[in-house]
């Protein structure tokens, strides 16, 4: 068998491969499983499903994106007039439409957060108190119990 006839025998089993781990995730299996069933290696698995993904999905997330962006041309065209005429509900809804857009391209910054941590050290009055809440749900629990026993008699 010739180079380019071994490679094209690969590629048709790759694509196979793929075909198969994909739809066995689209069925609900884990990636552990899909490896027991086709007897493919884990990574392999993960590698195949990840390569279908890039393959079929990405490129329709694209498409949907560019779908959705010429919508959204379309909507600010037609406010266009009323903006300049200054139309407030008409600006108000082309700042919504620029909104969207941005969040379609993922334009926006992303939002900075402030944390502050706190060190709390853990006391011996803490690990006492702890002990007591531990002590307290046991009770409850042995009572809820009985009463249930009760119940069942």
């Amino acid at each position: 068998m010739g180079r380019s006839t071994q490679l094209n025998t690969n590629k048709a089993k790759i694509a196979r491969e793929q075909s198969t781990c994909m739809q066995l995730r689209l069925d609900g299996h884990t990636y552990r499983a899909i490896a027991e069933l086709t007897g493919i290696p884990l990574s392999t698995v993960h590698d195949r499903i990840k390569d279908a993904i890039t393959a079929e999905v990405t490129p329709k997330a694209h498409e949907l994106r560019a779908l959705e962006c010429a919508r959204l041309d379309n909507y600010l065209a037609r406010l266009q007039p009323k903006v300049a005429k200054g139309d407030d509900r008409a600006i108000n809804t082309a700042v919504r439409i620029s909104e969207s857009r941005r969040k379609l391209l993922g334009l926006d910054m992303p939002t900075r957060v402030e944390a502050t941590v706190e060190h709390h050290e853990v006391t011996q009055q803490d690990l006492e108190l702890q002990a007591l809440i531990r002590e307290a749900k046991a009770r409850v629990t042995e009572e809820e119990a009985g009463l249930l026993e009760g119940d069942a008699s």
